[in-house]
C-alpha cells in the first residue's frame, strides 16, 4: 500500500502523474505518441485507471502502470463497478449495411483481463449507466419502461423486472444484503401526477411500495441515497414554472426511508435549491445550501430536524472528505469569486477559507488533508491548471498550462493512506499571484472607506434557536458573576482607603421638565426627551457589546441635532 496520495491528469499532450511530496514533479504515464485522449477515470478503489480516445480505449493497473485491457472503438462515456471488478463502457449506437439492425453498444468487461462479460443495446446516452450494488451481486439496466435486474453477474438472462409506464429513470441504495432498495421516478400523464416510489428487492408491484410521492410540476428526478442506504432524498424539478415563479423551472425535495416514512422538505429561505449532500462519514447527517444570493448553507439530520446553521454566503456546491469529519462550502460556475470555507463537522467551527476563481473542478484527497481545485478545458479556455490547498486555506502548489497547452481533467487516485502530520500543523503557504475577481461596484464616494454592510443575527452562524439577542449561557454568568465580584472587592478596598465620596448621577441627555407655558412647546419638549431617553438607552447597548441595526445607529448619531432643538424650545 502506497504511503502517500498521488494525482493524474490529462492534458491535450499527455497523461501525468504528481506525488503528493515536495517539489511536486510531474511524471509522464501516457505521452503525445498516443493522440486524441479525451477522458480518464478512476476505478473506486484505486487498482485502476481507465482512459479513452477517438479509436481505444485502455485500463492500466495502477500498481505497475500496465496495459490490462484494449477495447477498439469510439468510446464516449465510461464508469467501473464499486469493487472495482469490470469497467462499462457505451459507443454510439450505429446501423450499418452490415449491421442493418444495429449491433449492441454498451459493454461489460473485467477490468483484470478485458473479457466481454455482456453487451447491451442502449440508444441513448441519456440514462444509458446500469447501476451495481454495492457488492456487486445486482446488476440492473433500464430498458425502455423496464428496469432488468441480474444476479451473480450473469448477464445472460434476467432475473427480476420493474415495469412501470412512462419509466423515466432508476436508482439503486448502496447498501448490501440482506435487503437492497430500488427507486423509480415515473412521469405523469396529462392531467395526472408523476410519482417516485422506493421497492424492497424481489417486491416489485406499486402495491408493494415502502413510500409513494406525487407532485404535478416534475420532469426529471434525481436520487440521494445516504451511506447506509435507509434514507433517500429526490429532487424533482421541472424545465418550465407554470406558475411563473422562476425562469429556471421549478423544484421541490421530498423525503423517504425504507420504514415507510416520507414527506416533503420546507426550508427557511425561499429561492433554488442549489446542492445537497449526505455526510459519508455519518448516515444521520446532511447539508444543503438553498435560497436566493446570498444562499444560505444548513445541517439537518435525517429526520430534517436542522442542527447548525452555517449562515449566509457565496455558496452553491457541498464537498465532504471520505471520514466527513470537515465539509467544504463553495461557490463557481456563475459565483465569479470562488469562495470557498471549510468547517469542523463537530465543532461546527471554520477551519479555513480561501478564494479560487475559475474553479471547474474540486475533490478532496483521500485523507481529507488537502483539496483540489482545477480550471479545465473546454469549460474555459484559458488559465487552464490546477492548485493545492491545505484545509485551512493554504495554498501548497500551483501549476499553471503552458501555451497550446490544455487542462482537460485532474483526479486524486482512491485508496487507503495513513494519516499524516499534515492533519495536525498547517503548512507555510506560497503566494497566489491570480488576479483576484473584481468586487462589488461602489459610489466614489464610499471607496476607500469601511463598508456598513452587516449581517443580520439569523444570517450569522449559529445553532437553531440561537441569535445574539439569546439568553447568555451559565458559564458566561458565572463568569460575568466572578467579574462583578472582584470589582465589588477592589471598590471596598479603596473604600476602606479614603473616605466615601456620594456616587455621582448617571450621565444623560433627560432635561427635567419645566414648563415654558407654551401647550405646543411643552408638547415637543415631552416628545424630544422621550428620544434623548432612547438614544441613551441605545448607547448604553451598544457600549456592552451589543450590535446595533443600522436605523438604531442613526438614532445615536441624530443626538446633537435634537440637543439643539430642544436648546432652542426653551429658550
Amino acid at each position: 500500500m502506497a504511503t502517500k496520495p498521488s494525482i493524474v491528469g490529462l492534458t491535450n499532450k499527455n497523461i501525468f502523474r504528481v506525488n503528493f511530496q515536495e517539489p511536486y514533479q510531474e511524471v509522464t504515464v501516457r505521452d503525445e505518441s498516443t493522440p486524441n485522449i479525451r477522458s480518464l477515470v478512476f476505478s473506486p478503489k484505486g487498482n485502476y485507471l481507465a482512459y479513452r480516445t477517438d479509436k481505444k480505449l485502455e485500463v492500466i493497473k495502477c500498481a505497475d502502470w500496465t496495459v490490462t485491457a484494449c477495447i477498439e472503438g469510439n468510446i464516449k462515456d465510461m464508469f467501473f463497478s464499486p469493487l472495482d471488478t469490470y469497467l462499462q463502457v457505451w459507443e454510439m449506437y450505429a446501423m450499418t449495411k452490415e449491421n442493418p439492425q444495429g449491433k449492441p453498444n454498451l459493454h461489460v468487461i473485467k477490468s483484470a483481463t478485458g473479457e466481454n462479460v455482456g453487451s447491451f443495446v442502449q440508444k441513448n446516452q441519456f440514462g444509458w449507466e446500469p447501476k451495481w450494488s454495492a457488492d456487486e451481486k445486482i446488476f440492473a439496466i433500464q430498458m425502455n419502461n423496464r428496469v432488468l435486474i441480474y444476479e451473480d453477474v450473469k448477464l445472460d438472462r434476467y432475473t427480476h423486472t420493474i415495469q412501470a409506464e412512462k419509466l423515466h429513470s432508476f436508482s439503486m441504495s448502496p447498501s448490501v444484503t440482506p435487503a437492497y432498495y430500488f427507486s423509480i421516478f415515473t412521469l405523469g400523464k396529462s392531467g395526472q401526477p408523476s410519482f417516485w416510489r422506493v421497492f424492497k428487492f424481489p417486491d416489485f408491484d406499486v402495491n408493494q411500495a415502502l413510500v409513494s410521492r406525487s407532485s404535478f410540476q416534475a420532469d426529471k428526478a434525481t436520487f440521494y441515497w445516504n451511506r447506509r442506504g435507509t434514507n433517500l432524498f429526490t429532487m424533482t424539478q421541472s424545465d418550465v414554472d407554470k406558475t411563473g415563479g422562476s425562469y429556471y423551472g421549478k423544484q421541490s425535495l421530498s423525503y423517504g426511508d425504507v420504514k415507510g416514512n416520507a414527506g416533503n422538505v420546507a426550508f427557511s429561505k425561499e429561492g433554488p435549491i442549489h446542492a445537497i449532500a449526505w455526510n459519508p462519514g455519518n448516515w444521520n447527517e446532511w447539508v444543503a445550501v438553498y435560497g436566493n444570493a446570498p444562499a444560505k448553507a444548513t445541517l439537518f439530520n435525517a429526520k430534517c430536524d436542522p442542527l447548525f446553521e452555517f449562515g449566509t454566503g457565496a455558496w452553491n456546491a457541498i464537498y465532504f472528505p471520505p471520514e466527513g469529519n470537515i465539509v467544504l462550502l463553495g461557490g463557481f460556475g456563475n459565483i465569479a469569486t470562488g469562495h470557498i470555507s471549510v468547517w469542523d463537522m463537530r465543532g461546527y467551527k471554520q477551519l479555513g477559507k480561501c478564494s479560487a476563481p475559475d474553479t471547474t473542478s474540486l475533490q478532496w484527497d483521500p485523507r481529507g488533508e488537502v483539496f483540489i481545485t482545477a480550471t479545465t478545458y473546454p469549460r474555459l479556455t484559458v488559465g487552464n491548471g490546477y492548485k493545492i490547498w491545505h484545509y485551512t486555506g493554504a495554498l501548497m502548489h500551483k501549476r499553471v498550462c503552458g501555451e497550446k497547452e490544455n487542462l482537460l481533467s485532474i483526479s486524486w487516485q482512491p485508496g487507503t493512506y495513513p494519516k499524516s502530520e499534515l492533519s495536525k500543523t498547517a503548512p507555510k503557504g506560497i503566494e497566489d499571484a491570480t488576479p483576484k475577481p473584481v468586487g462589488a461596484y461602489r459610489p466614489p464616494g464610499a471607496r476607500n472607506k469601511p463598508s456598513t454592510f452587516t449581517l443580520h443575527e439569523h444570517e450569522k452562524p449559529h445553532r437553531p434557536g440561537q441569535s445574539g439577542d439569546v439568553a447568555p449561557s451559565k458559564q458566561a454568568i458565572k463568569q460575568k458573576e466572578k467579574r462583578e465580584a472582584r470589582k465589588a472587592r477592589k471598590a471596598e478596598e479603596r473604600a476602606d482607603e479614603s473616605p466615601a465620596a456620594p456616587a455621582p448621577a448617571p450621565a444623560t441627555n433627560k432635561q427635567p421638565f419645566v414648563s415654558t407655558g407654551d401647550p405646543e412647546k411643552d408638547k415637543k419638549i415631552k416628545n424630544l426627551n422621550k428620544k434623548l431617553s432612547d438614544i441613551e438607552k441605545l448607547k448604553q447597548q451598544k457600549a456592552a457589546g451589543k450590535q446595533l441595526e443600522l436605523n438604531q445607529l442613526a438614532k445615536i448619531d441624530s443626538e446633537p441635532a435634537l440637543l439643539q432643538e430642544l436648546a432652542q424650545l426653551k429658550l
